[in-house]
């Protein structure tokens, strides 16, 4: 379970070079105009403008609010940002402010390969403070950017002269290609460091209205997208949330979850485990798992006798309860499947052994106690006839592995590890060298009022792709459910009603089941997309994310595979993971038109296309040529009474034509039968 924190960034980027924007644009995303309805659900004419915009850090803020007298295209029904700062170089952070919208984020984010320029309007008090930049008086040096973890990314900024106070027009390029961090651009950083021109710099009261933030671009070409079904990636193993301190549910509420036919299909249950060694959400855990999903456990905190603050909220883990530890973590592994049938997936050292709070159950670990442990739980699991239930760490609160690290670099106890998981509530991500160990993200939600909207669903599609195709995570979880608080940490509602982020988070997990393989995509469009396939039904899945706010039409080409059809299910801001009319494939491709702001799975069923099976009589022997799909696997069958079937070959060609000579001569009537599959 988390909590919203401040942060602290001691990190300054000085002064880049203002430059102007391109000509000719012709897309346009408008992050915020300021309008009285506000952004994200939060109403600004309600005074709710501190939901979106806040200081992130800097002792120079003074205020951040919505001004309705102030409005940069003299719209009277709208208005703007007033940010008021006080400059006096008594703060413990270097005197500046930067004001974002990162706490609810932009929903959904920018894809900033689509764009070139940031965009908006600023308009200086005549009483702020002034200081030279060098040839002229000036307001202070205004950047703008996107924060990057715990740092700050401005790509761009101005000086406005001493008596310019109309609103002024700004635009700075930006470039995705050569700053990674504008790839998905999930929030506007709004910055003047007092001291950018040398010291004492600014000193005084600084009031600056902002209006009308935007990102601009060229038009955005019809998109192409090529899936490819040998070149292969990471296995996946689910999608799952947690039911934590959560005691029952209806069946209605375990089918909305966990089933394939009626719901969003989740693979995954996360599950509390108390200090005690024991759960109430066992009906939950029983409900999922007969639902064909697997469940996995994790504890907040050991018993108050094994730490060192005598007290389950806080404290350290204290070593000489390795043992009497493990047993416990055993033993409960032993109640839930003798006495409620529920067989764990895995098990979890510590949930977020690097958070230490007094408000709930919380524990410390570190990196050597991690790497001591996991043999005591390892072996009382074999111990306990528990052989398949895994040992996972180390659940750390952001997307950091440092505490699993020893662990990870013995090699006789990194074998025991069977999940190498974290949190991501850094809302970062990174490739993570796990060799053949599974990388799970287990633990993701954002905070304050509650949100359902599509927007903040496709800001989450984002961080799913990407930890899919960029970190090749094998999993990913929300955090709750079904709420046990009423803010934006669930899935649904504290009436139990689904945000769209539910139905989001089917449109991966109803299709893309355990034992799916993820296969290569490449694609030339402003979209998202990525594909998988079952390499045993050869059934496959690609989802398509668009994020702008207008249609885009999108071909898919299939290489390696063909298709007679595919069959779309949508999550927009009108449908809900709503199936549409089939779309028939043709010559190995389809089109289609993928609605604004919307997450789309086209989900098919591979066969080998077009196959030829010709046979010659050659020398009294049948020689055979096989035309069809490479890297499938071809099976001819002989028989001489169509009922007794031999087996003469199995293939699994890299290239086709395959030709193949049967070595028994025919002497009597033979036939022969060929099997394909992917």
């Amino acid at each position: 379970m988390m909590r919203l924190r401040s942060a602290i960034i001691p990190g300054i980027l000085l002064p880049c070079v203002f430059a102007v924007a391109a000509f000719g644009q012709s897309i346009t995303n408008i992050v915020d105009a300021f309008d009285p309805s506000g952004a994200n659900g939060n109403s600004y004419a309600a005074g709710q403008i501190n939901n979106v915009w806040v200081n992130w850090f800097g002792s120079a803020f003074q205020s951040a609010e919505w001004d309705p007298s102030a409005d940069a295209s003299s719209n009277p029904a709208s208005g703007s940002l007033k940010i008021t700062a006080v400059f006096d170089g008594t703060g413990s952070i270097p005197d500046q402010f930067e004001v974002y919208d990162g706490i609810l984020g932009i929903n959904p984010p920018v894809s900033g390969a689509l764009y070139t320029n940031f965009q908006c309007d600023v308009r200086f008090a005549p009483t702020s403070p002034t200081v030279s930049d060098g040839s002229q008086l000036v307001y202070g040096y205004l950047q703008f950017g996107v924060h990057n973890g715990y740092a700050q990314d401005h790509f761009g900024g101005i000086t406005v002269p001493v008596g310019v106070t109309n609103w002024v027009h700004v635009s700075l390029p930006i470039n995705a290609a050569t700053d990674p961090a504008l790839t998905n651009i999930t929030d506007v950083l709004i910055h003047i460091y007092g001291p950018a021109f040398g010291s004492p710099g600014l000193r005084g009261t600084t009031t600056l209205w902002v209006d009308n933030i935007s990102f601009t671009g060229p038009a955005v070409p019809p998109a192409n997208c090529v899936v490819n079904w040998t070149e292969l990636h990471q296995n996946i193993d689910g999608f799952g949330a947690s039911s934590a301190w959560t005691g029952s549910w209806t069946a209605a509420q375990a089918d909305m979850f966990f089933s394939t036919n009626n719901g969003i299909g989740l693979s995954f249950l996360r599950n509390h485990i108390a200090p005690d060694g024991t759960t109430i959400e066992t009906n939950i855990m029983q409900m999922a798992q007969a639902r064909g999903a697997r469940v996995w456990s994790a504890p907040w905190s050991p018993p108050a006798a094994f730490k060192d603050s005598g007290s389950v909220n806080g404290g350290n883990f204290v070593s000489t309860n390795y043992q009497a530890y493990a047993n416990q973590l055993a033993g409960y592994a032993i109640k839930m499947k003798n006495n409620y049938g529920v067989n764990l997936y895995a098990i979890s050292v510590q949930n977020e052994p690097d958070f230490n709070t007094t408000n709930y159950e919380s524990c410390l670990w570190t990196a050597q106690q991690i790497h001591d442990f996991v043999p005591y739980l390892h072996t009382e699991l074999m111990r306990s006839g528990l052989a398949s239930t895994k040992v996972m760490i180390a659940e750390s609160d952001h997307w950091d592995f440092s505490l699993a690290a020893t662990a990870m670099n013995d090699p006789v106890v990194s074998n025991m590890v069977g999940v190498l998981a974290a949190h991501d509530y850094d809302y970062t991500f990174a490739p993570v060298a796990n060799g053949a160990t599974p990388l799970w993200e287990t633990e993701v939600s954002s905070f304050g009022s509650y949100n359902p909207s599509i927007g903040d669903a496709l800001s989450w599609a984002v961080q799913i792709h990407t930890f899919l195709t960029y970190v090749q995570a094998n999993a990913w979880h929300f955090w709750w459910l079904a709420p046990y608080a009423t803010d934006n940490e669930s899935l649904t509602d504290p009436l139990g009603n689904p945000a769209k982020r539910m139905y989001m988070l089917g449109n991966f997990s109803r299709f893309v089941r355990p034992g799916y393989i993820r296969i290569g995509v490449s694609n030339n469009g402003a979209t998202l997309a990525s594909a998988y396939k079952d390499p045993n039904s050869a059934r496959f899945a690609i989802v398509a994310i668009n994020t702008l706010p207008a249609g885009i039409q999108q071909t898919f080409n299939l290489n390696g595979f063909a298709a007679a059809s595919v069959t779309p299910w949508i999550t927009s801001d009108s449908l809900s993971l709503a199936a549409q009319p089939a779309v028939p494939v043709a010559s190995g491709a389809f089109s289609y038109t993928l609605p604004a702001d919307s997450i789309v799975t086209f989900v098919g069923q591979a066969n080998a296309g077009q196959q030829t099976f010709t046979a010659k009589l050659r020398n009294a022997k049948a020689a055979l040529t096989i035309q069809g799909l490479p890297s499938w696997t071809y099976t001819i069958a002989s028989s001489t009474n169509l009922h007794d079937w031999q087996t003469v070959l199995a293939t699994n060609p890299p290239a086709m034509p395959i030709s193949w000579t049967d070595s028994a001569p025919i002497l009597n009537t033979r036939f022969y039968r060929l099997q394909s599959s992917p």
